[in-house]
């Protein structure tokens, strides 16, 4: 009986020293906690696209404000859109970095979403990139992250920048194997260019021979013929100096027009190497035409 009432008396000392705590410490902290999600309609590199991205408050607190960081490599964003109205939003760079700002001053409570819409010009590089919210409360922040596969798309619908990259290509290599004729004979004298290609051919041909076949009497030989040789070379050298300047152009209009113009999107599919965006296909259809176009007008001989 006595231990009986031990028991009693302790478990009425205990729920009151627990309603005396809750009376002093109060209730607990609202927990802020939301979920962030991200879509677009078009995951190619390179591409122009819509964003949707939208913050559900899946917490207790309410959720006032979200800074929003861009990755590298989208750009272009523009349109922003933020619902409800009574949000706002802001672009803001600091130190090259693209922040989203989301404010308003009633949040959203548990449940509700705050939705973000712009557009913007996709990164180059297909790959996952990582969009980084910090989101704040009524009585605190969170940080969260969630990612965005950027993809390089099989994207051959249409032969038209194929063909477009095609006639540049055919333009280019007609440009310089006609310029390429006219410095040789301007030089050198389109003849006399065949008749010393032929001659520095046969030299180098007679110098490996008599090089295997350790015939010294004919490498000096060879030697006394060596600097008729180096004049031959240098002379042809000069057209070749000139229009390797004026192919730099070629290189530029690649590189400044072309590529940015057609970005990652897929002109050409490969089978074993896939998808073949511009900075690829253009060199080497560049190179094919161009050593067809010099054999077509004699400039590089296929026999000598």
């Amino acid at each position: 009986m006595k231990a009986y009432r031990k028991i009693m008396f302790v478990m009425l000392l205990a729920l009151t020293a627990g309603f005396a705590l809750s009376v002093f410490v109060g209730p607990a902290s609202a927990a802020l906690s939301y979920q962030g999600t991200i879509l677009t309609d078009n995951q190619g590199v390179a591409e122009d696209t819509s964003y949707t991205l939208t913050l559900t408050n899946t917490g207790t607190d309410r959720l006032l404000t979200a800074n929003i960081t861009v990755p590298d490599g989208f750009t272009n964003i523009q349109n922003l859109v933020v619902s409800p109205s009574t949000w706002t939003v802001q672009d803001n760079t600091i130190d090259g970095t693209l922040y989203l700002s989301l404010q308003s001053a009633e949040g959203i409570a548990s449940g509700a979403q705050v939705i973000l819409t712009f557009d913007a010009t996709n990164p180059r590089e297909a790959r996952d990139y990582t969009w980084t919210v910090n989101a704040v409360g009524t009585d605190g922040d969170q940080e969260s992250a969630f990612d965005l596969e950027i993809v390089s798309p099989i994207r051959v619908t249409t032969m038209v920048p194929a063909l477009i990259i095609l006639g540049i290509a055919v333009g280019f290599a007609i440009l310089y194997s006609v310029l390429n004729r006219v410095l040789i004979t301007y030089f050198v004298g389109w003849d006399q260019h065949h008749v010393m290609r032929r001659e520095i051919a046969e030299f180098q041909r007679a110098q490996m021979a008599a090089a295997r076949a350790n015939d010294q009497k004919q490498m000096e030989k060879l030697k006394r013929k060596q600097t008729q040789i180096n004049g031959m070379q240098a002379k042809m050298m000069k057209p070749q100096l000139l229009q390797f300047g004026v192919s730099f152009i070629q290189l530029g209009f690649w590189w400044l027009v072309l590529t940015p113009t057609f970005g990652g999107t897929s002109l050409a599919f490969l089978p074993g190497l896939g998808a073949i965006p511009v900075f690829w296909l253009y060199p080497a259809i560049s190179m094919f035409l161009s050593i067809t176009m010099s054999r077509i007008l004699g400039t590089m001989p296929i026999d000598i």
